[in-house]
């Protein structure tokens, strides 16, 4: 069996309410704790809200509401894992990060394409014993919500500049 390119290389394995997930590796910025965010008046149910990363706005997306799982209540200490989608840099809201691995071949299962929404999952393979679904940050929202998304990202970003010029 072969697997497509976008699948080669070292993954971030994190969990999303109990569904073992992971991104390529080179597709994530960083790992940053749970901070306040600024969730204005529009911002649709998948979209947490946005972060204030050195003067950035940054999207963190809800993948639990996204992919219709059990809710996920962020803590303190809940991991977001900033990712390269499109050409912007979004925020994942996980349960926990697990670990940076890789798939050998053998790992490699077949993807059953009724269970996949609009391409957003590239592959599945076998993590020890864990099924675990290799996500493409491009594919996580459709074109609709990623114009939103960068439409509030535009106004959230302006906000932030307002608020520096005053301070």
């Amino acid at each position: 069996m072969s697997f497509p390119g976008e699948c080669a290389g070292p993954f971030l394995i994190f969990q999303v309410s109990g569904l073992d997930c992971a991104f390529r590796l080179d597709t994530v910025q960083e790992i940053v704790p749970m901070a306040a965010l600024f969730t204005p008046p529009g911002t649709p149910p998948g979209v947490l809200g946005f972060l204030n990363l050195r003067g950035h706005a940054i999207a963190i997306l809800r993948l639990d509401r996204l992919f219709d799982l059990p809710e996920q209540r962020p803590g303190l200490h809940t991991p977001l894992v900033l990712v390269r989608a499109a050409g912007n840099l979004v925020g994942v809201l996980v349960e926990r990060v697990r670990q940076i691995g890789s798939a050998d071949l053998e790992s490699w299962l077949p993807r059953d394409d009724r269970n996949v929404f609009h391409d957003c999952a590239l592959a599945t393979f076998l993590s020890g014993t864990r099924v675990t679904h290799a996500l493409a940050p491009d594919g996580i929202l459709l074109e609709h919500e990623r114009s939103l998304v960068v439409e509030l990202q535009a106004a959230v970003q302006d906000r932030l500049r307002l608020l520096e010029a005053v301070l």
